[in-house]
């Protein structure tokens, strides 16, 4: 749900009193002040206007999402629970000024997670960033990096949760051509064993239903590797997606099976070796997309399963979705 801000500026006109002014005085007539109104920039877009008095334009935007997780094992919860409802609360910030070295851009994006009772609260940055130029970008900061993205929807396990401190150089030009090398911090400040990453991306990808990616990322401590090869076309009604996904080891960029929830499973402390994810995402009607999927995975002790669900996600209205994951793993001991 996008946050609509609205700023309303006013103005105060002022008005000097000569006291005791004679009648052949003459009168001085002050200039009313002028009106300090926002302004819309639509040069980035639009949600865009310019801060009174300033040459930096303003998008303020983000969500509010309620979500339950139930049944089984990869609920997304800590534990292996059959109920797991919360809310988030994600809040966009970014301020945009045009500079002789291109486009100078600031992003910060705070979440908040709520669960009933207030237990396990959190807040924390989704990204807050620092970014200058055009073609050719410079970022540094709290980076969500390219093995954050999947496919669409939300059953694929091709990625991780991969935010960290870092530095990125990219060549993003108009025709959709990406090439970009980002140096990332892997452990926290003060650390007596300082770990680092690097993850990169080549691609060509000049829209959503139409594009080749290349992902890979190397932990210099671990020296473990992986591989991410992606591509979507527009086909029919709608987009074909399909990934794979190799792993050398352990690499926080890529998925693995060590959480909690996972510990009742024949693939337990294991992470992704090989993987195949493949989707269709469509629209059945004009406010309602579905997306089939499914994924093979081969983990680390060489035992191999299938993935198979769909998401749905219906627009109510301008803003307002309901989406739905049905999501199924075809795991035994054999």
């Amino acid at each position: 749900m996008k946050i609509n801000v609205l700023l309303i500026g006013s103005a105060s006109l002022l008005a000097l009193s000569a006291t005791g002014a004679r009648a052949a005085d003459p009168v001085m007539a002050i200039e009313p002040a002028p009106a300090n109104y926002v302004e819309v920039c639509d040069a980035f877009g639009a949600g865009y206007f310019y801060i009174p008095g300033t040459e930096t334009c303003l998008n303020i935007g983000g969500y509010v999402r309620f979500e339950t997780q139930f049944g089984g094992i990869q609920t997304g919860s800590a534990d292996d629970s059959d109920w797991s409802p919360y809310v988030k609360a994600n809040l966009q910030i970014t301020a945009k000024t045009e500079t002789e070295l291109g486009t100078l851009t600031s992003v910060m994006t705070p979440e908040f997670y709520y669960y009933s009772n207030g237990s396990g609260d959190d807040f924390k940055f989704d990204q807050a960033y620092i970014d200058i130029g055009d073609a050719v970008q410079f970022r540094a900061g709290y980076i969500k990096g390219f093995w954050n993205e999947d496919l669409w929807g939300e059953l694929d396990n091709i990625d991780n949760v991969s935010r960290y401190n870092a530095v990125r150089l990219g060549y993003f030009p108009s025709d959709g051509f990406q090439i970009a090398l980002e140096l990332d911090a892997l452990t926290k400040d003060n650390s007596d064993d300082p770990k680092l990453g690097l993850s990169g991306r080549i691609a060509w990808a000049p829209s959503d239903s139409r594009y080749i990616k290349l992902d890979v990322a190397y932990d210099t401590d671990s020296e473990n590797y992986a591989i991410r090869p992606w591509a979507g076309i527009g086909i029919g009604p709608g987009t074909f997606e399909i990934a794979g996904l190799y792993e050398s080891g352990f690499i926080s960029y890529a998925p693995d099976f060590t959480a909690d929830n996972w510990n009742d499973s024949p693939i337990a402390g294991t992470y992704m070796k090989y993987a195949v994810a493949a989707n269709y995402y469509f629209n059945v009607t004009e406010n309602l997309i579905l997306a089939p999927q499914t994924q093979y995975n081969v983990a680390s002790n060489d035992k191999a399963f299938w993935e198979a669900g769909a998401t749905a996600d219906w627009q109510v209205v301008d803003n307002f979705h309901v989406r739905a994951n049905l999501n199924y793993a075809f795991l035994d001991e054999d």
